[in-house]
């Protein structure tokens, strides 16, 4: 198994993360690295979807556990390996702290994570610095009226 792990911390409260979290089909607008993904229902445990990374394939993806407003873990299968992708929230006082967590587990995790490891790991924390950035901007904008 290989891990590679990123931790951040924002201003903005776990409400507004989660809010761009749940948001599956803009990923896209603050992970650069996607091209596209998409959920086919409510984003809670066993709802399945796709994540097309930039120059790599489709991948089928699951939500196998979701704990609104404080994690969800969402799984991809490849050739003789497993992705699992874990995201973290974490409120102390007035900021949110934020963890990504990718796994890669199998028999060939070691000749996946060659092949997409050192690019997720390059590329996270500005995913991450543009999540922040993102949830920053929605914390601050004033309230809609009805």
């Amino acid at each position: 198994m290989l891990i590679i792990k990123y931790t951040v911390e924002t201003t903005a409260p776990a409400s507004v993360v989660w809010q761009i979290l749940q948001d599956v089909p803009n990923w896209n607008t603050w992970d650069h690295g996607s091209e596209f993904s998409t959920i086919n229902g409510p984003f809670e445990t066993g709802t399945t979807g796709t994540l097309k990374p930039k120059d790599g394939p489709v991948l089928q993806t699951k939500l196998t556990k979701v704990e609104p407003m404080k994690m969800f873990v969402q799984e991809a299968q490849l050739a003789c390996a497993r992705v699992i992708m874990s995201h973290f929230l974490t409120e102390t006082g007035n900021k949110t702290i934020i963890t990504f967590k990718t796994e890669v587990r199998g028999p060939l995790a070691f000749i996946w994570f060659l092949l997409i490891g050192r690019d997720i790991k390059k590329k996270l924390p500005i995913e991450m610095a543009e999540l922040i950035k993102k949830a920053e901007a929605l914390s601050q904008q004033p309230p809609m009226i009805a």
